[in-house]
């Protein structure tokens, strides 16, 4: 019987990915070029999932950052613009499901206008303040999965596939930074109210 040749898969971008995610000298010029090659097919993909150019020109920034952090993640075993669909693919749906929870709740704006939507921390600057100290001295994953849960509403599945990192890693993560902050505000709010106290004493004792 004849022997049957099977075609050898040759990647284009094979050796480019190599280079980028061996880390040498060379790998942020490789890593553009690589941009250069696929950022119009990101844009165009992204442009017909989501409807939008505008939202698309973020989401490709977005899918950029994130396959550049999460490259050592990439196999060689498939085609790298196979991967870079995926990646794409699955960052358009995040800002899908991001996109509907903003409209509702902008709808829910227009059908009540009178519906209270500030916090205590709108109207506390102190605590605005003391706030986002704290939220910057965590560590920038985690900070990042925190506001992606307390501010966008994003559920643990969908953090985790936005930050590259496992459901319960995740979960993990934000439950303790939560309660970490918690704890540290307590204090904070603490030490504020001995503050004031003082304060007060003090302005008695002077007014007397």
């Amino acid at each position: 019987m004849p022997s049957t040749t099977v075609p050898v898969f040759h990647d284009p971008d094979a050796e480019l990915v190599e280079r980028c995610q061996a880390g040498g000298p060379d790998a942020a010029t490789c890593f553009a070029r690589l941009v250069d090659r696929h950022g119009s097919l990101i844009r165009r993909r992204a442009a017909r999932i989501l409807g939008d150019e505008s939202a698309a020109e973020d989401v490709v920034q977005e899918v950029l950052v994130n396959v550049h952090r999460f490259l050592d993640r990439y196999r060689p075993d498939r085609p790298f613009s196979h991967w870079l669909s995926v990646v794409t693919l699955n960052t358009c749906r995040i800002e899908l499901r991001c996109r509907a929870r903003r409209d509702r709740r902008h709808e829910a704006f227009r059908r009540d206008p009178s519906r209270q939507t500030t916090t205590q921390l709108d109207g506390d600057p102190i605590l605005r303040a003391w706030l986002e100290q704290a939220l910057d001295e965590l560590k920038p994953v985690t900070k990042q999965c925190v506001l992606l849960r307390a501010i966008d509403g994003m559920s643990y599945r969908e953090i985790a596939e936005k930050c590259g990192l496992s459901e319960p890693a995740t979960k993990l993560r934000v439950l303790r930074a939560l309660r970490d902050l918690r704890s540290q505000y307590a204090s904070h709010r603490s030490n504020r109210e001995d503050e004031t106290v003082s304060k007060l004493a003090d302005d008695s004792r002077n007014a007397a």
